[in-house]
This record gives C-alpha cells, sequence and structure tokens, in this order.
C-alpha cells in the first residue's frame, strides 16, 4: 500500500517508537488483531511523527509487541508535531478500529474543545496584531461578531463531529461534568464517591442522562444547603451584641 500524501515509509525499531499518554485505555481484543497481523502482514502502517512520536496505531502497536517483532514498517508524518494535530490524527485511525468507550470519548472531546478555544484565540489575536488593532483598542477585528455562547455552540457541535461523528455534544457535556464531580477535591466526598460510581455504570452501559440528572440535583442540594449554613452564621455573627470599648 502505497503511503498518503505528505507521508514517508520507512522502517524502524519498535522499541524506538514512543507511544505515550492515550485516550484510549482499552486496547480490547488484541489476540484476534495480532492473529490476522501474523496471518495477513501489517496492512497498514502506524503513523509516527519524525522524532518517533505514534499518531495512530496504539492497538496494532500493542499486537506487535506482543507477536515480538523487533522490527516495523511505519509511515512519518511532519506538520502535526502539536497537541491539537495529534488527536484529530488519531481520531482518523481506522484501522481494526475499536470504538471508543464513553469515558474516552468524553476526555478527547474536552481535550480538543479546550486546544481549539486557544487555537482560535490565537488565530484572533494574530488577526488583530496584523490590522493594526492592539488589545484593549477598538476597531473592526473586534466589533461585530458572533456572540460568545453562539460561538461556543458551533465549537461543541464541531468537536463531537470529530469525536463521535454526530453532532450532539449534551452526553459528552454530561459526562464531562461528572468527571469533574470525582475530581474535585472541594466536592464532598459523598457527591465525589457518588459520581465515580456513575461513571463506572456509564463505563458499563448505563445511560448517561438519568445518572447526571441525579448527581445535578444531589450537587445542587449540597449546594443550597452551604448557602443556608453560610447565611445563618452571619446572621448569628450580627446578632451577637458588640462589646463595649
Amino acid at each position: 500500500m502505497s503511503a498518503p500524501a505528505g507521508h514517508i515509509e520507512l522502517e524502524r525499531a519498535v522499541d524506538s517508537i514512543t507511544v505515550g499518554q492515550r485516550h484510549r485505555t482499552d486496547l480490547g481484543d488484541l489476540d484476534t488483531l495480532a492473529a490476522s497481523i501474523d496471518r495477513d502482514g501489517l496492512l497498514q502502517p502506524p503513523t509516527i511523527t519524525p522524532d518517533g512520536v505514534l499518531v495512530c496505531g496504539a492497538r496494532r502497536m500493542a499486537a506487535i509487541k506482543k507477536l515480538g517483532w523487533r522490527r516495523v514498517s511505519v509511515w512519518v508524518r511532519s506538520g502535526i508535531s502539536d497537541r491539537l494535530g495529534h488527536l484529530l490524527a488519531e481520531q482518523d485511525d481506522n484501522q481494526l478500529h475499536k470504538p471508543l468507550t464513553p469515558i474516552e470519548a468524553a476526555a478527547v472531546y474536552r481535550e480538543i474543545k479546550e486546544l481549539m478555544a486557544e487555537d482560535a484565540a490565537r488565530r484572533k489575536a494574530k488577526t488583530q496584531f496584523h490590522e493594526g488593532h492592539e488589545p484593549g483598542q477598538h476597531g473592526p477585528a473586534d466589533s461585530a461578531g458572533p456572540s460568545d455562547s453562539h460561538q461556543l455552540g458551533d465549537a461543541r457541535t464541531q468537536t463531537a463531529r470529530m469525536v463521535t461523528g454526530s453532532a450532539s455534544y449534551s452526553r459528552l457535556e454530561q459526562i464531562g461534568y461528572l468527571q469533574d464531580l470525582a475530581d474535585d477535591p472541594s466536592t464532598p466526598e459523598a457527591i465525589r464517591a457518588q459520581a465515580r460510581d456513575g461513571l463506572a455504570q456509564i463505563e458499563a452501559g448505563a445511560a448517561v442522562n438519568p445518572i447526571f440528572q441525579r448527581l445535578r440535583d444531589t450537587q445542587a442540594e449540597a449546594d443550597s444547603a452551604r448557602d443556608r449554613r453560610l447565611h445563618e452564621l452571619a446572621d448569628k455573627a450580627l446578632a451577637r451584641p458588640r462589646r463595649q470599648n
């Protein structure tokens, strides 16, 4: 198979390829994939950057290591050294593709969305600079445009489509909310435990929305109880007789 445009095909030592941290944590059935590669050969080589970082093909690399290969054919692709490029390229990895789990998809969605927002901010700042408008000055570069909420909605839709093929981002946002609850040390431990349990249920196939609604209501009740306590403490403090000098 010939290398696609922008790629160079060569052979590389397996141990010299850096896989790094990836959003896909469950590689699935590697025995079947390894047997296919052993029988038919590597139909599509993994893709790496010029410095040897894996872009796509984590399952193929794992299967190759399982077979004990020391060298492997790879496609070397330049121009994707930034984190956003790596994530987008990883989404194009379709050879014997194992779908992302809901938690993995939500993690990829969040990171791509954040990186796209950063990239858009850099491009906006660059445009303003080129048009002679420094930050804080008014002019065509920062006047009349889509509202922030509209831009955010577009970014969510675009990112969801990249990750899942669907424009719907609600499920991914809900999983992200649960992940925030589970990871936030300022959240009461009882709620964090419920969030962790909810994420485990989702990973096992449970519907996301009921779990999200339940945890959101629980968090809202906890916030209301905290606010009531703060008001009670403030009222008690105001009710104390002031000491006479």
